[in-house]
């Protein structure tokens, strides 16, 4: 839920005859790397009050989500087949073929 002062609440909510009913509230952040892990814990705790597992989100999602929200695009290298391939393609004397 989006508050007034431009953070994010969240939830756990159960629909009751038609209405929505609180459950629990998870937490409040402003930050998307924040928001992402209440996401976790609301998930963490719907299948704590119910006993049913989520089909979608295991403990081994969970670990990997959380170590990916540290991550950013600056921290990503793109490897293409020319920095794999390059120095073989080099060593076999490929370079030395003219197109």
């Amino acid at each position: 839920k989006h508050n007034s002062s431009g953070s994010v609440s969240v939830q756990v909510i159960q629909k009751v005859k038609g209405q929505n009913k609180l459950i629990k509230t998870i937490g409040c952040a402003t930050t998307q790397q924040k928001i992402d892990k209440l996401v976790i814990a609301g998930y963490e705790e719907i299948e704590r009050i119910t006993g049913q597992n989520n089909l979608f989100l295991s403990d081994k999602d969970t670990y990997t989500e959380e170590a990916l929200l540290n991550i950013s695009n600056s921290d990503i290298r793109t490897v293409g087949p020319e920095i794999i391939f390059g120095s073989i393609y080099n060593h076999i004397g490929f370079n030395q073929i003219e197109e």
